[in-house]
């Protein structure tokens, strides 16, 4: 949604069904799906394997796309950003939901994203005060930091189209946007990456 706002016609591409995705939708393959004709990928591989979470979970193995999704990028000449958690190996900016104020009346968002891309991008200072609130996993609470539910979610990230699990997934549409306007600044006659 961020990516539309700023002003990018958007395609969905996902190899599980994203029944409530708001714009045209592929369900394939991302790693094989034809990248001709796009002025700029955005790639969110899965983050499990990355989180620091996985550390509770010793027995599951995810799978790690980083790096032959960057390959594959970086040999397309198109340009590119590719999203994922703080502590995966990207090499980029971090953005947080208290820098764009997100959050609800009882805390702040303080979910850290990391965007590496083909060119410059800016980040963002963090801003956090108060207490942090967070949305993963079914909802509840979960040691310091205090889980939303589903309308707090919607709140808090600024989606209203998913339901609750679908958001603990979602960057949130302020990222995107935000992103995107530096690509659309990029893509303008006469700028070379």
């Amino acid at each position: 949604m961020g990516y539309q706002r700023a002003g990018f016609e958007v395609v969905g591409v996902d190899i599980k069904p994203q029944k409530h995705f708001p714009f045209e939708f592929h369900e394939a393959d991302a790693m094989t799906y034809p990248l001709d004709g796009f002025d700029v990928i955005h790639a969110s591989p899965p983050c499990q394997g990355y989180s620091v979470l996985a550390a509770l979970h010793p027995g599951l193995k995810w799978q790690k796309l980083i790096i032959p999704l960057r390959d594959r990028l970086k040999k397309t000449g198109i340009l590119y950003v590719i999203e994922n958690v703080e502590t995966s190996p990207l090499d980029g900016v971090i953005l947080c939901g208290s820098f764009f104020k997100l959050g609800v009346e009882r805390g702040r968002l303080q979910r850290h994203r990391r965007f590496e891309s083909n060119v410059f991008l800016w980040g963002t200072p963090c801003n956090h005060y108060g207490k942090a609130v967070g949305v993963y996993g079914h909802g509840g609470h979960s040691g310091k930091h205090r889980m939303l539910y589903r309308q707090e979610a919607v709140e808090a990230l600024g989606i209203d189209w998913m339901n609750r699990d679908e958001m603990s997934q979602a960057i949130p549409p302020a990222y995107t946007e935000f992103i995107g306007r530096q690509l659309i600044e990029q893509l303008k006659p006469g700028v070379a990456f």
